[in-house]
């Protein structure tokens, strides 16, 4: 087993052609800090390009997934220019875009609860296995937000009438009805994940390593299209949405602990 710690993740890498990348900020509730995004991105860069790794699962260390947007990223987005939100939103799109373009099938083993951007790395994996008692949600209309640069990858998982649903109710979910949209092939307790992992790995390790990435890549170019117009548009509307005073509005609510003021007292 050869493991490489770095600040927010840890990448594993065995012998039998599996490997792994463990999001490693549980105290952060793995959230998706700038750090974490480059660490993530150069990951995906060497991992593309191991002749080893054949087979790539990602999981996280704690009580979270990951909880989607790093708080003190969302803080700085209030007193940014229009500029600095499109380039900070753009890490995140280019770090996703990069992960569901990835040639080797990646497996999400979810053992927390997933929220907002946690929501997009499961639905850029091809296989997402998760333990039975979490919480799912896309939160992001509560905060005055739209989940833009995760969109294209959850609309293409569970489709558009779901998405609008999960988009605009911004409501928690389980994993049964996660498992009935398609976002999760299917649900366990926490002392079975381990085997079935690996017997999603082990179906995969048995074919032509070829014919499993043009087998993928087939199914990505015969899907609905994900390409630099989408991205753009995505980063774009995000930056759109932080112009509202009502995200503002929204942020502060949340960091004062208290209800925006759209919501009306009954």
């Amino acid at each position: 087993m050869n493991k490489n710690k770095k600040q927010t993740i840890i990448i594993e890498k065995s012998d039998n052609s599996i490997s792994k990348i463990i999001l490693n900020q549980p105290e952060k509730h793995n959230a998706l800090s700038p750090m974490m995004i480059k660490e993530l991105s150069e990951s995906f860069d060497e991992l593309k390009e191991d002749p080893n790794t054949k087979v790539l699962i990602i999981s996280a260390k704690g009580k979270s997934f990951c909880a989607g947007g790093d708080l003190d990223w969302m803080k700085e987005q209030i007193f940014s220019d229009r500029k600095t939100r499109i380039e900070e939103a753009r890490k995140l799109a280019d770090l996703l875009y990069k992960m569901y373009q990835f040639p080797k099938p990646l497996i999400a083993k979810v053992e927390g609860n997933a929220f907002g951007g946690g929501i997009g790395i499961i639905s850029v994996c091809d296989v997402a296995i998760s333990i039975e008692n979490i919480k799912l949600a896309l939160t992001e209309a509560k905060l005055g937000l739209i989940p833009a640069t995760i969109s294209p990858y959850v609309i293409s998982k569970v489709g558009s009438s779901n998405g609008i649903d999960l988009f605009t109710s911004a409501r928690t979910f389980y994993p049964p009805e996660a498992k009935n949209i398609g976002l999760i092939k299917s649900f366990c307790n926490q002392e079975r994940i381990d085997n079935i992992i690996n017997e999603e790995a082990d179906s995969i390790l048995i074919n032509g390593p070829s014919a499993v990435k043009a087998s993928k890549n087939l199914v990505r170019n015969l899907s609905s299209k994900i390409d630099e117009n989408t991205i753009k548009f995505t980063v774009e509307a995000l930056a759109d949405v932080w112009e509202n005073p009502e995200s503002i509005e929204g942020i502060n609510a949340f960091f004062e602990k208290r209800k925006p003021n759209w919501i009306m007292e009954k």
